[in-house]
């Protein structure tokens, strides 16, 4: 079975960091982790300091280490702004 994708886009004011389709992105929400997935529900979420954890195809995890965060998910596209 296929595995469903999204757009991620994970950036600074001056570059982008990562920007890509994947499986999944765990995120340290400043409630708790939180795990995205293709057509998760729309929302706006502030990010405390940890590790985004992406899965691309194929199972390849990349890890991106931020200090805080916003995170905007809408129509299958996250925008992480760190």
């Amino acid at each position: 079975m296929e595995k469903k994708l999204f757009k991620l886009t994970v950036a600074r004011v001056d570059q982008s960091i990562f920007v890509g389709e994947v499986v999944s992105a765990l995120l340290p929400a400043v409630d708790g982790p939180m795990q995205l997935l293709a057509n998760h529900q729309a929302l706006i979420s502030p990010l405390k300091k940890g590790v985004i954890k992406i899965e691309k195809e194929g199972g390849v995890i990349e890890n991106i280490e931020i200090n805080n965060g916003t995170l905007e998910f809408s129509h299958n596209n996250a925008i992480v702004l760190i």
